[in-house]
């Protein structure tokens, strides 16, 4: 995911990767590996040895040092986070989450037709709805997730088998 943040009347380029066992963050290119964890209202967000708790209320985050005025823009998901595609198509592919947060809505079923691009889960984060869409053209074979449910980043939510030469 890509996105632009203005923080305190600062402009910064933000790219997030979903990693084993957390996310790579890169800000304006400089690189961070990271965990986060994420409560009803806050989230625990670890860089090295540094734990910041982070409080979101409205367009402010709070956090130790006080608060900060911060708006997000210019939103581009990257490709979906999938499992590996041995097969091409007819091979099941798992769908994860690219960061930790609430399900707030599931739009399929086992069974159901999607297209590639379709919507198939949506996720709260930090106070942001994110959809999850499908990798490809197919038919979910498992939905792993519910709504009001709590996934953390990388956690498979879905199985989806592929059909045709839409999964690129």
């Amino acid at each position: 995911m890509r996105f632009r943040l203005d923080i305190d009347g600062e402009r910064r380029d933000i790219e997030i990767e979903p990693r084993a066992g957390g996310f790579e963050v890169r800000v304006d290119g400089a690189s961070y590996r990271i965990r986060a964890r994420s409560s009803v209202d806050t989230v625990d967000i670890r860089i090295g040895a540094k734990v910041l708790r982070v409080r979101l209320q409205g367009e402010s985050a709070i956090l130790d040092d006080g608060a900060h005025r911060f708006r997000i823009s210019e939103v581009s998901e990257a490709a979906p986070t999938t499992g590996r595609r041995a097969g091409g198509a007819g091979s099941p592919v798992d769908v994860r989450a690219s960061m930790p947060g609430r399900v707030v809505r599931v739009n399929v079923t086992p069974g159901a037709r999607v297209r590639r691009g379709q919507t198939l889960i949506v996720l709260e984060a930090m106070k942001m709805q994110n959809e999850i869409p499908s990798p490809g053209d197919g038919v979910v074979r498992e939905v792993r997730v519910a709504a009001g449910e709590t996934v953390t980043a990388d956690a498979i939510v879905a199985s989806i088998e592929l059909r045709g030469s839409s999964a690129s």
